[in-house]
């Protein structure tokens, strides 16, 4: 499986302890990880302070290292006319639009991106958008499904002790974790955030049934 990553969801699952299992999460091997050729600066930043400062802590700068150096930088995209179409899309950035383009030249492509509001915007679009669509059609992990994958592999409380140690938790998970919070309340709330991009999702049959849609 060659695996498609975008800047975001990399540091969000380092900073979780998520990246280094994803892919005992997900039940594959990736023979292939890509990224953008501007992600491994804006990961990590030259100046060794900066780059602590974005990653929160030392375990999730360590974790960061180990897994860009496993990388590759995503090769030029062939079809230029799609990058100009995905250009004219609203809610798709310019690091989406090399993933989404890149997706269509890459053989079973897995797209790893927490960038939601491009995902919504490729739904809103499939019609203008096959190819993108088809790739990417049960082909994406993002964020909120990569912990529910996880949590299927090894159980809520250990997934969720793993979030709570993210030195930077965004507001989702901040909304989710709340010390009350059961493992019921929790996948409701990760679904919550997941149902209207659900097309889209890979692993289905290891997501919970509301998100177990074509």
């Amino acid at each position: 499986m060659i695996v498609l990553a975008d800047n975001d969801i990399i540091l969000k699952l380092a900073q979780c302890d998520l990246l280094e299992v994803l892919p005992d999460s997900l039940g594959q091997e990736w023979t292939e990880v890509f990224i953008t050729d501007t992600a491994k600066y804006q990961l990590l930043p030259k100046n060794p302070a900066k780059a602590l400062s974005k990653c929160g802590n030392e375990e999730t700068l360590a974790r960061l290292k180990a897994f860009l150096e496993t990388t590759q930088t995503l090769p030029a995209v062939n079809d230029t006319a799609l990058l100009a179409q995905l250009e004219d899309i609203d809610g798709i950035d310019g690091g989406e639009k090399f993933l989404f383009a890149a997706a269509v030249e890459t053989e079973n492509p897995l797209l790893i991106t927490g960038d939601k509001r491009a995902l919504r915007a490729l739904l809103e679009h499939q019609d203008q958008l096959p190819t993108v669509f088809s790739a990417l059609q049960n082909a994406v992990v993002t964020f909120e499904s990569a912990i529910l994958l996880a949590m299927h592999k090894f159980g809520f409380a250990i997934v969720k002790q793993k979030l709570l140690g993210s030195p930077k938790p965004d507001g989702m998970l901040r909304l989710v974790l709340k010390s009350e919070t059961g493992e019921a309340d929790f996948v409701e709330g990760l679904c919550s955030f997941s149902k209207e991009i659900a097309p889209l999702l890979a692993f289905k049959q290891y997501l919970p049934v509301q998100l177990n849609q074509n």
